[in-house]
């Protein structure tokens, strides 16, 4: 399969990306500069079949690395019935309806989307296609439809094996009408959903091919460095852009929002004068903030009188009850940054007529709305091509990036300019995952059964810079006020089965830039359930295993993990000597997770060895990439739990770069066993799922060992 070129994306797609809707796809003409060299040509809103036979498939989410445009293609070659060798893949340029999820309003990659929604749109408009070629096939050869089948790129009778390869068909199949309920395939024709195949991008990859964002290089090509306020509220109060005029290779200094960009003739140039420039900024009410008074008004929040309460179910009083054993205790997560391996960059040409972007994003809709915004650019003005992501993790769906390289190619008069955020710009001055506290409380009967659970959290509603409306999003999902997914998920929907529940959020806005980190608020939220979880179990004098299994009558699917991860772990067994065990499972995004943590701990510390998970996220359409996924995030979130953390003093972030915010290390990786869960669910999602349970399992093994609770993340700050 090859992968589309960028200009071809332009080219090509422009007309009917924008003409067909995710549920009917219209198939129309494509006009002669748009043909490629060919005749004619058939296009739709997911593929387009030249008259050469070429078929096209244009994918509506970012690659970020995980794999989505090889599942999504292997859905839509899989039913359309399109020669898989031969593939070309690519994404539009310029976002419209047909590639906009419907309840988030937005053509955007995040939530673990990229299969579970848009399998079933890209399947029905895969065989919306295969019927009208099958119909054109069929008039041709004077016989039935039903004697037709595809494959590999033709249209074959069964009967006498004549062939027609799809190409010759299009002019005939453009002029038939749309079916608007096609037969999907029957499962067992389905050759390529839910088998493992090399991945599209890995040649591209492994040979250096492949083009991120930080690649790009355009005739006459600027570039340009940040300089941005250190204290997050602050604005640019004054700036000399003439004290850097007679630097190496100055071309202009733009000024941008939260400070300015120094375009030069190479990118270093630009960077040393940005250090160098004379700017100075506003002074703000942050300008004092710090981690130690962030954390004292978290601590404020939770002993609020007036709480609205958001999640309720049963009886509110009974959570409170003192009869039986009572469980308590408070759990609390850090701000954590993004640190994709490929910084933040923008490529631009922009002018007041039109403006075209090289850009690795994760929300082609958020970019337009900030350059509508802030240039009133109108969106059939903007074209963004969308390179591989190195790493999303919700830091890459922002705009700010985009909108500072527009602001420096119009300040040089159109000409191509790449801005490039240093790692210390992305770590000091880009948005984090927020910080939270959160108190539990239990009530356990004599059976040590949990009959009553009351959670409070403090911390900001990061859904409001979403448009997320709390008391709206609460009457929609069935909570009570107050309700919002980016602080609550992982608590409000909690699948245990307690009969008296209560979930309150306790709202505290901080003056710090936030942005969804990899599983948003299931990363913290699991880490503070199944580390309580674990407490009861232990109170209860129950095995983690069984405690947990004894509050899921009726959840097929996490009892399914449970028992898969036992099994793959041994749980029934003694550990191999010197080994202690933890166990956590969390839903998220459609799919549960549940993991086994093994640790060997001594006087001078402890090492994770291995980790087990077992998923049930669906239908695996690639088995492999569903471990590849689970086992990326194992490693991502083990190293946010051990050691990082981002910590305010004087209004702006202490950590600038990886000796500061270290990463995992490859000395420190555990082997992780994967094992998928198939009993027939709806599909899941994968990139973000296997995240949550880590934190917590690896809480509950170190206890195992210790007899020691860590409630507060990173480890590290209990060594």
């Amino acid at each position: 399969m090859k992968p589309l070129d960028l200009s071809l994306t332009r080219r090509s797609f422009l007309a009917g990306a924008a003409a067909a809707g995710v549920a009917l796809v219209v198939p129309l003409r494509l006009p002669a500069w748009a043909r490629q060299g060919e005749a004619s040509g058939f296009s739709q809103a997911f593929i387009r079949i030249a008259t050469s036979g070429q078929v096209t498939f244009l994918l509506p989410t970012s690659e970020m690395g995980q794999g989505t445009h090889t599942g999504q293609a292997q859905i839509l070659a899989d039913e359309l019935g399109a020669d898989w060798s031969s593939i070309v893949v690519g994404m539009p340029n310029q976002p419209t309806s047909d590639f906009r999820i419907p309840f988030i309003g937005q053509m955007r990659s995040v939530g673990s989307f990229g299969i579970r929604f848009w399998h079933d749109p890209l399947r029905l408009a895969a065989a919306q296609a295969r019927e009208m070629l099958t119909q054109a096939a069929a008039e041709r050869l004077g016989v039935e439809p039903a004697t037709l089948h595809a494959e590999n790129g033709f249209i074959i009778h069964v009967g006498s094996g004549r062939r027609i390869p799809f190409g010759e068909l299009v002019e005939d199949a453009m002029a038939l009408p749309v079916p608007e309920e096609p037969t999907l395939r029957p499962d067992g024709e389905r050759t390529l959903s839910g088998r493992t195949v090399p991945r599209l991008d890995t040649l591209e990859k492994v040979t250096g091919r492949a083009l991120y964002g930080a690649d790009i290089e355009r005739d006459g090509q600027l570039y340009g460095a940040a300089r941005l306020a250190p204290v997050f509220s602050a604005e640019v109060e004054s700036l000399d852009e003439g004290s850097v005029a007679d630097m190496p290779g100055v071309v202009a200094v733009v000024r941008v929002p939260r400070g300015a960009v120094v375009v030069a003739e190479s990118w270093w140039q630009a960077r040393q004068a940005a250090e160098a420039l004379d700017i100075t900024f506003t002074a703000t009410d942050a300008d004092e903030l710090s981690t130690e008074s962030i954390d004292a008004m978290l601590r404020e929040a939770l002993e609020r009188p007036d709480v609205p309460v958001s999640t309720l179910r049963g009886e509110a009083e009974a959570t409170l009850a003192s009869e039986g054993r009572v469980v308590e205790a408070e759990y609390s997560v850090p701000l954590l940054a993004h640190v994709c391996m490929e910084p933040i960059n923008c490529t631009a040409e922009s002018t007041e007529e039109r403006t075209e972007l090289w850009i690795g994003t994760q929300g082609q809709d958020v970019v337009r709305m900030t350059l509508e915004n802030a240039l009133q650019l109108p969106a059939e003005q903007l074209f963004i091509n969308t390179t591989y992501l190195g790493g999303g993790f919700g830091r890459k769906t922002h705009g700010e990036i985009a909108l500072q390289a527009a602001l420096a190619s119009r300040a040089v008069g159109g000409r191509p300019v790449k801005v490039l955020w240093t790692r210390e710009n992305d770590v000091q001055q880009g948005r984090y995952r927020q910080t939270m506290r959160c108190r539990l409380r239990a009530v356990l009967d004599e059976a040590g059964n949990i009959t009553g659970m009351r959670i409070r959290v403090a911390g900001p509603q990061m859904g409001r810079e979403y448009g997320i409306d709390p008391e709206q999003r609460a009457q929609a999902t069935g909570n009570l006020a107050n309700f919002d997914p980016f602080s609550l998920g992982g608590l409000s929907d909690m699948h245990y089965v307690i009969p008296n529940f209560v979930v309150e959020h306790a709202v505290v806005d901080l003056p710090i830039p936030l942005c969804p980190w990899r599983s948003i608020a299931y990363s913290f939220n699991g880490f503070f359930l199944e580390s309580f979880m674990d407490e009861c179990a232990a109170a209860a004098g129950l095995d983690p295993l069984a405690f947990r299994r004894r509050h899921c009558e009726g959840q097929e699917r996490m009892l399914a993990v449970l028992d898969r991860v036992a099994e793959m772990s041994r749980w029934s067994e003694p550990a191999p000597e010197g080994i202690m065990r933890g166990l956590a499972v969390v839903e998220s995004y459609g799919s549960y997770v549940a993991q086994v943590v093994e640790v060997r701990a001594d006087d001078e510390g402890f090492q994770v060895e291995r980790v087990h998970a077992a998923i049930d996220c669906g239908r695996a359409i690639n088995p492999d990439q569903v471990e590849a996924q689970i086992e990326g995030s194992v490693i991502d979130a083990l190293g946010a739990a051990l050691r990082q953390k981002v910590t305010i003093r004087d209004g702006r972030a202490e950590q600038s770069n990886f000796h500061d915010y270290p990463l995992l290390r490859i000395g420190e990786a555990p082997s992780v066993a994967v094992g998928i869960v198939e009993i027939g669910s709806p599909l899941g999602g994968v990139g973000e799922p296997g995240v949550p349970p880590l934190a917590p399992a690896l809480a509950n093994a170190l206890f195992a060992a210790t007899q020691q609770r860590v409630r507060h993340l990173p480890f590290a700050d209990h060594a």
